[in-house]
This record gives C-alpha cells, sequence and structure tokens, in this order.
C-alpha cells in the first residue's frame, strides 16, 4: 500500500550515501537489507545496507528480522562525538513507520 506510492515518487526515496548535514531534522525514506540488531532495556537498533553503505535505524517498535529487505520512513538525526578536537559523530535515522514491503522473505542486495 504505502510501499506502492513510495516507489512511485522516487524523489523521496534516498540511499544511505545521500544522508548528509542537510538531512537532519527531515524525514527521509529508505530501503535496505537488515544486517545487525541491538537491543536495549527501552529501545532498540538495527542497522540496514543498501548498495552505496549501513546506516543504524533507532527504533520503540519490534526489531525487523536480520536478513529482511526493509523499508522505513525516518528522521534524520547527527550524534556528535568530539574526541581529541576531532568530530567522530555519525548520523542515524529515528525509524517513524515500518512501511510494507514487497516480499517478507530476505533478498539479497543488487
Amino acid at each position: 500500500m504505502l510501499l506502492g506510492s513510495l516507489i512511485g515518487c522516487q524523489a523521496s526515496l534516498i540511499s544511505v550515501e545521500e544522508i548528509a548535514p542537510k538531512k537532519v531534522g527531515r524525514t527521509i525514506y529508505l530501503t535496505g537489507k537488515v544486517v545487525h540488531l541491538a537491543p536495549f532495556i527501552d529501545r532498540a537498533a538495527y542497522q540496514i545496507e543498501d548498495a552505496t553503505g549501513k546506516i543504524w535505524i533507532v527504533t520503540d517498535q519490534d526489531l525487523p528480522q536480520l536478513n529482511r529487505q526493509i523499508s522505513i520512513k525516518g528522521k534524520v538525526e547527527y550524534q556528535s562525538l568530539p574526541v581529541a578536537e576531532q568530530e567522530l559523530g555519525d548520523f542515524y535515522v529515528v525509524e517513524l513507520e515500518q512501511l510494507e514491503s514487497p516480499s517478507d522473505q530476505p533478498q539479497s542486495l543488487e
């Protein structure tokens, strides 16, 4: 349902490498393969990978299955980590919604 309209509107779907400072605070749509899971007490995180890179997704929902292709709507955030006068921070995405996938079967990256 939503994925069909998402795919039809390619301008809204971005790749991991397109996440940059100008995207912080913006709502984006990502699709990728779940490659790592990190459960916490009150939240969780998972990492997705597309053909351009990997990014962590923070969620308060159930974690998706490992190796599953997933599409999400999320908000780009940046965590600053200054160490010895260097910036070692990184971008991450706060999941707003998991979108319907065309298939619940794990898929490989192409």
